[in-house]
């Protein structure tokens, strides 16, 4: 496992400002850990070196991130957003996985799933915690 740092973004806006998705629905209730550019870059060089240079990858719409809340409301709304711009550490396998056309690192971190209890939600995501770094669904 590769230890990193991300950052809490409680209902992330796509672009400046803009909470709602390309399938109409909004990231209110969606909680991610905002992850460095530029691991997401280099992760994203070596999907392609990995594979001969014959598939690129775009970046998530979020830059390299991690849903830890992925539109499920919590029971406890005032614990909401408490702990935005907070720093947070876990560990990524470094192993990539591909999933409809999104490249993913399985990820583990205790403090993410203890924040899903905290708010009143099961501990373990589904899909599990997954570093998402890019997509190929809409390249052509």
């Amino acid at each position: 496992m590769i230890r990193s740092l991300g950052t809490l973004r409680y209902s992330p806006a796509l672009r400046a400002g803009v909470h709602t998705r390309r399938d109409g629905g909004t990231t209110r209730w969606w909680l991610i850990v905002d992850c460095d550019p530029e691991l997401g870059r280099y992760l994203r060089h070596l999907y392609t070196i990995e594979k001969r240079r014959t598939r690129t990858l775009q970046a998530p719409l979020w830059g390299p991130h991690i849903s830890v809340i992925r539109g499920e409301e919590p029971h406890d709304v005032r614990a909401w957003g408490e702990l935005d711009g907070a720093t947070i550490e876990f560990d990524y396998a470094p192993n990539a996985r591909e999933t409809d056309g999104y490249v993913w690192y399985p990820v583990e971190c205790a403090a993410m799933l203890d924040l899903r209890e905290r708010l009143g939600l099961a501990r373990e995501p589904s899909p599990a915690l997954h570093l998402t770094i890019g997509n190929a669904r809409y390249i052509r």
